[in-house]
């Protein structure tokens, strides 16, 4: 037990005969010599790779050899398999990412904005009922929309409509008019039509009215 109450991993140390494989990760004493539980990884032969791994377990300008070694401790259980002949292997793309330094464990991944937000949703909800307690409904009450008549364009519009009113009774009442003078003239034409004795009358009548007329 450590001062601050973590208590610390501790693997059982096991004698295994052959060479010695030591972990190059940082605060991490693993050797293939006392650890048969462990299995010891080398650098991937990719350049781009090989330096993400130096990231990983914070070494950015070591240089790994052939020999450089980083055990299982350092990867999750999910990332390692076993061949049928009990070899450990790491699945192709695999980074160390446990470590002392975060008590070789992850953190709990952040849920993102569109996950957040349901749960948000229902508390301002819990919240803020929308009934209440005497079970009766509120009113809804539907928004306007863009083309709705505001107060000054309804007065407007009345205007608009009375004027159109006068307009149309004004013609009618020319119409009216205009159809009386055509009945009148009709009746004079067929009047004077029937009597050529008439006709010379009126046209006399005219031409004696016209000589008497002040020069």
């Amino acid at each position: 037990m450590s001062l601050f109450g973590v208590q610390k991993q501790r693997l059982p140390f096991q004698w295994v005969g052959g060479s010695s494989l030591h972990c190059c990760v940082p605060k991490c004493t693993c050797s293939s010599r006392y650890n048969s539980c462990l299995s010891f990884h080398c650098f991937p032969a990719d350049n781009a790779a090989r330096q993400l791994w130096l990231a990983r377990i914070r070494r950015a300008n070591f240089t790994p050899s052939r020999d450089t070694r980083v055990c299982s401790r350092h990867f999750l259980p999910r990332d390692i398999f076993i061949t049928p002949r009990g070899k450990r292997l790491l699945k192709k793309g695999t980074v160390p990412v446990l470590f002392e330094w975060n008590n070789y464990s992850l953190p709990e991944p952040r849920l993102g904005v569109w996950e957040r937000r349901p749960r948000q949703e229902e508390s301002a909800a819990a919240a803020d009922p929308t009934e209440d307690s005497s079970g009766s409904e509120m009113e809804v009450v539907a928004p306007d929309h863009d083309y709705c008549v505001s107060a000054a364009t309804g007065v407007m519009a009345n205007e608009l409509l009375r004027e159109n009113e006068s307009l149309r009774r004004q013609l009618e009442l020319a119409r009216s008019q205009i159809e009386r003078l055509q009945l009148r003239t009709r009746f004079c034409l067929e009047r004077f039509a029937g009597s050529d004795d008439q006709i010379r009358l009126y046209t006399r009548s005219g031409y004696l009215f016209n000589l008497l007329l002040p020069v």
